[in-house]
């Protein structure tokens, strides 16, 4: 009876690091915003940390940590087979088995994994198409939960996923109404994320980059602060 409910969607681990770089993101700028501390506008130098990619970082080194650990359990496609030595490809393994199989922390602990193929190789072998259960990334890494305070509608105002990226995308580039980002940077940034596990269209993107620049941005009239007493329009 019950195992018929489990869980048994599985994701890449790409898939696994994006979600655990989103919580990441989020719960810095969570404790930023209840420290009070404000965005500070981009700068041409020395260049700003890039956020995004911090919170990759972090999410790569917890994953792996984890797979090492043996917390986290993945499945892959195993070769024994070596390729013979005149042959060229990316891998040195041939014939994967078309069933996964379980990876070992010892595998992880000793192999080594390949960021551009994303296989695992080891002395004997070589895992490829490396899949890790949901439930597990889920259980390690859960989402956030909303505080009891936040659920009455009288105290907390009506919101949805996009309005949230939109006050996120803001935090993050420092987007003020003096320090205007540019509308391609920010589509191109927009239809990076994702809401519900699914891309933000171009459409979307577009009227999203909009919406978060200040109306006088469209006109050519918004002006960006370079100097003490100079400025420049965007």
């Amino acid at each position: 009876m019950f195992i018929e409910k489990l869980d048994r969607h599985q994701w890449t681990l790409d898939q696994a690091k994006q979600h655990i770089a989103r919580l990441i993101l989020a719960k810095r700028q969570q404790e930023a915003i209840v420290a009070g501390e404000a965005p500070k506008p981009a700068r041409t130098w020395p260049r700003p940390e890039d956020p995004i990619k911090r919170s990759e970082d972090e999410a790569h080194s917890e994953l792996f940590t984890a797979l090492r650990d043996g917390d986290l359990h993945a499945t892959g496609r195993l070769s024994e087979q070596r390729r013979p030595r005149y042959a060229t490809g990316n891998s040195s393994w041939d014939f994967h088995s078309g069933n996964h199989q379980p990876i070992s922390p010892s595998h992880w602990r000793e192999g080594q994994f390949g960021y551009g193929i994303g296989s695992l190789e080891f002395l004997k072998g070589e895992f490829i198409d490396i899949r890790v259960p949901r439930f597990m990334v889920l259980a390690i890494w859960p989402e956030p939960r909303i505080e009891e305070s936040r659920k009455s509608d009288s105290e907390t105002p009506y919101t949805t996923p996009y309005i949230e990226m939109m006050f996120t995308t803001i935090r993050v580039h420092g987007i003020t109404d003096e320090q205007q980002s540019k509308k391609e940077l920010l589509v191109d940034w927009f239809t990076k994320q994702k809401v519900e596990d699914e891309l933000i269209s171009g459409n979307l993107g577009d009227a999203m980059a909009t919406l978060v620049r200040h109306p006088k941005s469209q006109r050519g009239g918004a002006k960006r602060m370079i100097g003490p007493d100079v400025r420049e329009t965007v």
